[in-house]
């Protein structure tokens, strides 16, 4: 039997855009808990994605699009938070992982 050689599962991180940053706060229910600036979470989320490749553990931004979170929260009845951003983050991850 063949041995296949994988990677590390990856861990993905929400990348917000600059442009939709502050809509993304004022979208979610816990938008006062985010950082107050774009800039501020682009210092912390680069911080947490060095520490984990540090560990050992694979990366990968996911590109975070309001519209999309939007939509996605509205079709599976989801409240927009910090738990349905990390797994509309986690199936957009999946999505774009060959099977």
């Amino acid at each position: 039997m063949a041995k296949h050689s994988r990677q590390p599962i990856a861990v993905g991180i929400a990348w917000y855009r600059a442009d939709q940053y502050f809509a993304v706060k004022a979208f979610c229910e816990d938008g006062n808990a985010m950082d107050p600036t774009y800039e501020t979470w682009v210092t912390g989320a680069e911080e947490a994605v060095r520490q984990l490749q540090a560990q050992g553990t694979r990366v990968e931004r996911v590109d975070f699009d309001l519209d999309d979170f939007k939509s996605w929260c509205f079709t599976n009845g989801q409240r927009p938070n910090a738990a349905s951003r990390s797994a509309f983050t986690s199936l957009r991850l999946r999505d774009r992982q060959p099977r």
